[in-house]
């Protein structure tokens, strides 16, 4: 009598088990901002005056949420900068507000400021709870008195803010 050896359809089932756990693992651990924590660092924008340009946002108590988004820009300024161009009261901060954040702690959005014609689309990602990374792209439009007509951008820059 001859034995019929199910081996191979044994090894097949248990390798796609082991596949779908280790998805199911993967999903799992994807990296989610830590709630009510407040998350800061700097874009790659060229230094103004020396000073960086910062980004800063505090997560949501029930972590879903990014409060306060803004960072440091320049844009389109015409005149010779003096000083830090992120503080005091004529800072050049854009205040983009609420963010919404993915299952999967990814965040998306497009934000306009029609009173100074800015617009910026930011996009990004947690890579672990304490750090997120990702990327800005900001346009200026300005129009004013006498036919003045200014564009600049878009400007790509990249960002990491990281929580303590």
């Amino acid at each position: 009598m001859h034995r019929v050896y199910t081996y191979p359809r044994s090894l097949v089932l248990g390798a796609a088990a082991a596949l779908l756990v280790l998805a199911i693992c993967a999903t799992a651990l994807a990296a989610h901002p830590t709630a009510g924590k407040s998350y800061s660092g700097n874009t790659s924008a060229a230094k103004a005056n020396g000073f960086s340009a910062p980004i800063s946002f505090k997560v949501s108590s029930n972590g879903k949420q990014l409060l306060k988004f803004e960072y440091g820009n320049t844009g389109c300024i015409a005149y010779p900068i003096t000083g830090d161009p992120y503080t005091g009261a004529h800072a050049t901060i854009i205040k983009v507000g609420t963010v919404a954040v993915s299952s999967k702690g990814s965040f998306s959005v497009t934000n306009e400021n029609r009173s100074e014609g800015i617009k910026s689309k930011i996009s990004g990602k947690f890579k672990t709870a304490n750090t997120a990374a990702g990327t800005i792209k900001f346009t200026q439009h300005e129009t004013g008195p006498g036919g003045f007509n200014k564009s600049c951008g878009p400007i790509d820059q990249t960002f990491t803010a990281t929580t303590k």
